[in-house]
């Protein structure tokens, strides 16, 4: 096997494991109701021509919300994202 081969192959299981992860906290946290962001998780593994490797994750937009929560009106959390 390649070396490339072997970092693909490492960058996938690493993807993998990321992806059962954070559906893992998910059902921990009881915020797998609607399972609409469980199944959005995912990633994507770019392999270029020149041997450079991209590992990007993916999922529903508010799915930031639930991983950086939200400030409401009168309590402030440590977090971009606040009720206005």
């Amino acid at each position: 096997m390649s070396r490339q081969e072997r970092v693909q192959q490492v960058m996938n299981a690493f993807g993998k494991k990321v992806i059962q992860q954070s559906r893992s906290n998910l059902t921990k946290g009881k915020k797998n109701t609607s399972k609409t962001l469980y199944n959005s998780l995912g990633y994507n593994l770019d392999v270029a021509k020149t041997g450079n490797f991209s590992l990007s994750f993916e999922m529903e937009e508010y799915g930031n919300y639930q991983d950086l929560g939200v400030s409401g009106t009168k309590k402030k959390y440590d977090t971009p994202f606040k009720y206005t």
